[in-house]
């Protein structure tokens, strides 16, 4: 490949990511950060934005807060969370009226990091009730998507390419 063909090819996937960009397709990549008692909670799809029909997961993050007036180690700019880990949490991920509960597994490498996989095959919102305990605190929460929480399932067609005939 040429360099002109070469340019003309990043200049046309530049082109093609600020169509998508401002399409409005959805493409939320945000998850909603919820204080729980004296615990964050980080949730949402695993995978963002969500797409419809293929395989994702429900993502929870469980973190202590560090204290207002702990000092970072050096080099450090702030921190951090400490994570929570070896939890029994389970998650009902609903959608309209159906609902099916599964239980979430920690993710590996990740501590206080959870995840429950599976196939969201409608595109919409989503809602995830979670449950569980944390030192004896009771876990009782529902977070569904939407522009200021986290991804909607998007339809398939609405990201494929080139179209299907």
């Amino acid at each position: 490949m040429n360099r002109r063909t070469f340019l003309r090819s990043g200049a046309l996937l530049l082109t093609a990511g600020a169509l998508v960009a401002g399409s409005g397709i959805g493409l939320v990549s945000a998850h909603e950060h919820r204080t729980v008692g004296d615990y964050t909670f980080v949730v949402g799809f695993l995978n963002e934005p969500a797409v419809q029909d293929e395989l994702n997961a429900v993502s929870v993050r469980v973190s202590l807060p560090a204290p207002a007036d702990a000092t970072p180690a050096a080099g450090d700019e702030e921190v951090a969370d400490t994570p929570v880990k070896d939890l029994e949490l389970t998650v009902e991920v609903i959608f309209g009226d159906q609902k099916v509960s599964l239980p979430m597994e920690g993710k590996w490498g990740d501590p206080g990091h959870y995840v429950a996989y599976f196939i969201p095959t409608q595109p919409g919102d989503y809602s995830f009730h979670i449950t569980g305990e944390i030192d004896g605190t009771a876990i009782d929460e529902t977070f569904t998507a939407g522009p200021e929480t986290f991804s909607t399932v998007t339809p398939r067609t609405d990201l494929e390419f080139p179209k299907a005939s």
